[in-house]
């Protein structure tokens, strides 16, 4: 995984932000108070500010835990959608619309037998 999505920063922020405590009081950090200076590879450079003493910190840390979970949850979302939907789904949903007339109200109020395209 080279690139971020800003959705896996976003995620990765949150789990940093979960993981670290203030080094002066000991309060954990909310994800809003915990910036990305970098992320080269596998380590990530933040800064956080706690938002209970007023306190700043730089903080080093690996980011491979969060990368290999967010990788391991996108190829088991892509398996679950490429095994649920067949070509034959598409092929019959494209007939489906060269005869659909955009009545949505026609099809919901159809008997359920009559609702399946094949």
């Amino acid at each position: 995984m080279n690139t971020l999505k800003l959705s896996h920063l976003t995620e990765i922020v949150k789990n940093v932000a979960a993981a670290l405590k203030c080094p002066k009081c000991g309060k954990g950090f909310v994800g809003d108070a915990v910036d990305v200076v970098d992320i080269t590879g596998d380590r990530g450079l933040f800064s956080a500010h706690c938002l209970h003493c007023n306190s700043a910190t730089l903080v080093a840390m690996s980011v491979r835990e969060f990368r290999q979970k967010i990788a391991k949850r996108e190829k088991q979302i892509s398996k679950v959608a490429i095994g649920q939907i067949s070509p034959a789904d598409v092929v019959g949903l494209k007939n489906f619309l060269e005869d659909f007339d955009g009545d949505f109200r026609r099809i919901l109020e159809q008997p359920e037998q009559k609702k399946k395209v094949e």
